[in-house]
């Protein structure tokens, strides 16, 4: 396993100030000293400074080379210094911050002076992190996070680590354009690598299946006259009066039969149809996208409908149209969660415009279509190479009308005369099948297209046999040169 390695990038910068800021001669108590040993001992006194860093909330003990007198502590809210034998001084590290601090001996000389700088104390956040993330390895301190991890989970777990933290914490004394996040004051520094595969592939498997079925049967009179000057019509309720859930089948098939007896006319139409079909729409969009990213794929078209209409300065009615995106569509966005482990949000759509539920238009008196839909979104976490299936997409519409003439339609056997069924039925079934990848780049040579191999045929085939590509892979034939994957001959004949 990649090992993961958080370091800081201020301990280097932090180790050169305390070399070359103090003067030459004096005793040197720096981070690791103060923070390796409870107790500082100064060797000398006079105008040297002393450079101590003391970590948030701890405290140290400081040797005076003499006997003290009276303390100075510049900034209280940041330090506290506290006597409780003239050679030995207690510091407690209130917040994050700096100040100085003088001590005096009886006659009014000065015997060490301090600059005291209060930081975090990450020692705990690297005990966290070693312990919940595996095999890390952490040089402290307090607002930075490099190195590399494996997933952006890991990167994420050790930023929260780091954030619960300093949670509540002041401001750090180091200053950086980088930042995580914020806890009220304190800043977090995310410079995390991530070394593991990020990028998914995702292919998607649409598959529908239609099957419609319409059968009619039945019988249609109509008679006409007039009489004393005035119009007589009779006949079976027309199809207009139906609503789309009930109407007819408009067919013009059957046969007809009329006569006319004077002033009366007399026409009759017998209709027997049945008509089956079956659709099959078949899809694999296949997308790839880095972690975190969404992809999006789409295939199909467009229409344009009326959207409504103006009149412009010059009286002219001018329609405004929007278009009307349909096909397949597939957005989806993958989270790497640890290799092998993906999390995939997908969301995908098959439409199509339809007659069903159009309505009259009120411009050119086009009909507006309507557009078919299905739609499936949902979240799942899938190994790499694993498919999630979304099937349970059915629906069955059953449509059946019965007309005729009331009375005579229900009289048995004749009555079939009078009357006129209609039957129709729609069964739809949608599957859709989503398998991720763990997507790596491969060598152009590795890569196969649909072009490849294609050999077009001689004039001769072309005109004698009518073949419009070459088909080898014959006992007898040679195979044309050429790089070959997996089984050939599969071009269609």
């Amino acid at each position: 396993m990649v090992a993961k390695t958080f370091k800081t990038l201020l301990a280097a910068a932090a180790a050169f100030v305390l070399l070359t800021a103090a003067p030459s001669g004096s005793h040197l108590a720096g981070v690791s000293d103060a923070q390796a040993q409870s107790i500082v001992k100064v060797g000398r006194k006079g105008a040297g400074t002393e450079r101590i860093v003391l970590g948030l909330d701890k405290s140290l003990v400081i040797d005076l080379p003499a006997d003290a007198h009276d303390i100075l502590v510049a900034n209280p809210e940041v330090a506290d210094a506290v006597s409780r034998t003239s050679r030995r001084i207690y510091l407690f590290g209130k917040s994050v911050g700096e100040t100085n601090i003088f001590v005096f001996d009886r006659s009014g000389n000065q015997l060490v002076s301090l600059d005291l700088q209060v930081e975090r104390d990450v020692a705990g956040l690297d005990r966290y992190l070693a312990r919940f993330i595996e095999g890390s390895e952490i040089i402290n301190d307090n607002i930075v996070l490099t190195g590399s991890v494996l997933t952006p989970q890991d990167a994420a777990k050790a930023a929260k680590l780091a954030e619960i933290f300093v949670k509540g914490g002041d401001a750090t004394t180091q200053e950086t354009g980088f930042f995580f996040g914020r806890i009220g004051d304190s800043q977090i520094v995310n410079l995390l690598e991530i070394t593991g595969g990020d990028q998914v592939m995702l292919k998607v498997t649409v598959a529908e299946i239609q099957r419609s079925v319409m059968k009619q049967l039945g019988t249609s009179l109509n008679v006409s006259g007039n009489a004393n000057g005035g119009d007589i019509t009779f006949g079976v309720v027309n199809e207009g009066s139906f609503g789309a859930l009930g109407k007819r089948i408009n067919s013009g098939n059957g046969l007809s039969l009329g006569a006319n007896l004077g002033s009366v006319n007399l026409s009759a139409q017998f209709r027997a149809m049945e008509e089956a079909g079956v659709m099959k729409t078949l899809a694999e969009p296949t997308l790839t996208a880095v972690s975190g990213e969404k992809a999006i794929f789409r295939a199909g078209g467009e229409y344009n409908i009326v959207n409504g209409s103006s009149v412009d300065d010059n009286g002219q009615i001018v329609v405004n149209y929007r278009e009307i995106e349909y096909g397949v569509g597939l957005e989806f966005t993958p989270v790497v969660l640890s290799p092998g482990r993906i999390s995939l949000k997908v969301r995908t759509s098959v439409s199509e415009p339809t007659a069903e539920g159009a309505v009259p238009g009120f411009v050119g008196n086009v009909s507006v279509l309507s557009l078919r839909k299905r739609l499936a979104d949902t979240t799942v976490e899938l190994p790499s190479g694993g498919s999630m299936m979304i099937a349970g997409l059915l629906r069955d519409d059953v449509r059946q009308v019965v007309s005729g003439f009331p009375g005579l339609s229900k009289v048995p056997v004749l009555g079939a005369l009078f009357r006129s069924q209609d039957y129709v039925r729609n069964e739809t079934e949608l599957v859709i099948v989503v398998t991720p990848y763990l997507a790596r780049p491969v060598a152009p040579a590795k890569l196969a297209r649909p072009t490849d191999n294609f050999n077009p045929p001689s004039d001769a085939q072309g005109a004698l046999l009518s073949r419009v590509n070459r088909i080898y892979g014959g006992q007898s034939e040679q195979l044309p040169p050429g790089r070959y994957h997996g089984a050939i001959g599969f071009i269609y004949k």
